[in-house]
């Protein structure tokens, strides 16, 4: 692999008229550009078959890809129009209709596979009570009245 040597003194620098930049400026410059990626050595050395989500993920930003977002457009589907252009509106609800280019049953998989990432899951829990609870009907009341108090501040 070639060694890039530093970028050489402009001559316009001392004084001469400015030019334009050759590609051969450039390259002495910087780096290198184009769609080359870094080679990240965490998971290729040990296990050869794994992706390297890291390097997968700076690719589909560099082509301006994100699949969150991809999702979420897949999801709303395409407003429908008609041979002029105007919309079309659903007669059952009134707004715009829309093409969906998977089935209902494929958008709900992924609508809950998207919901284990922004909602919290609801773990259970075991409470053991020993004895009873010995409090009157008027005990009880006043004590579920000030917890109903507490939730609503």
């Amino acid at each position: 692999m070639a060694t890039k040597k530093s970028a050489a003194r402009l001559a316009e620098l001392n004084g001469d008229a400015p030019r334009l930049a050759s590609p051969q400026d450039l390259e002495a410059a910087g780096p290198r550009t184009g769609n080359t990626h870094p080679v990240r050595k965490s998971s290729g050395a040990r296990h050869p078959l794994k992706i390297n989500l890291m390097a997968v993920s700076e690719a589909l930003v560099e082509e301006g890809l994100d699949p969150a977002i991809e999702f979420a457009r897949i999801l709303r589907g395409r407003p429908l129009v008609d041979d002029e252009g105007k919309p079309v509106i659903d007669p059952i609800t009134g707004e715009q209709a829309r093409r969906y280019e998977l089935d209902a049953d494929v958008r709900v998989r992924m609508l809950s596979e998207i919901l284990n990432y922004t909602q919290p899951k609801l773990k259970a829990v075991e409470v053991k009570m020993s004895g009873s609870l010995e409090l009157t009907s008027e005990q009880l009341d006043q004590r579920l009245g000030a917890l109903l108090q507490k939730v609503m501040k």
